[in-house]
């Protein structure tokens, strides 16, 4: 008697290359998961960009959340807090000083605005080019943080940390 292999065995040659071709599918999805996460950030630094260059104020306010820039500053003073900020420039704290010495402890929430944040993101290119002529690195240093240089051979480099926030990537951290 001659034993012949039932459905869903190791012995049919369908259902190894079935399970080959579930298995294939699901690497290609993986795949284009991580490419597609690995590619949204510079999307939106895209954005960013365009939003830069035409001087396009909702966009820019949709790009930057401008809570999270004041408070991550406010943290890297903070001793106590530990802020996770690098080092900054004399420039950086010689303008922070002149802010707290005007407005006095609401400093950052009227300097660090959307036109102070267009300003910085812009002072390392040639006028009118946006970000990308001034942009030395760029990627992640976590899975949901993305960071980016700007300038950086002559004067110091603008740093902009972006965080991914379950609408997308927005800037959370900038200075210099």
């Amino acid at each position: 008697m001659r034993l012949r292999p039932t459905a869903g065995t190791r012995w049919g040659g369908r259902v190894i290359s079935a399970r080959r071709r579930r298995l294939g599918r699901v690497l290609i999805t993986l795949l284009l998961v991580m490419y597609g996460w690995l590619f949204w950030p510079f999307l939106t630094l895209w954005q960013l960009d365009r939003a830069l260059v035409r001087d396009d104020q909702a966009s820019l306010a949709r790009l930057v959340d401008l809570a999270a820039v004041r408070d991550a500053i406010r943290r890297s003073l903070n001793k106590d807090a530990g802020g996770s900020l690098g080092p900054f420039s004399d420039d950086f704290i010689e303008w922070l000083q002149k802010a707290i010495r005007r407005r006095g402890t609401s400093a950052l929430e009227q300097e660090v605005t959307l036109a102070w944040v267009r300003e910085q993101l812009l002072s390392r290119s040639p006028p009118g080019t946006g970000l990308w002529p001034a942009l030395s690195w760029a990627f992640f240093d976590h899975p949901l943080h993305f960071t980016l240089r700007l300038g950086g051979a002559v004067t110091a480099p603008v740093v902009v940390r972006m965080r991914f926030t379950g609408g997308g990537w927005r800037v959370s951290a900038l200075y210099f």
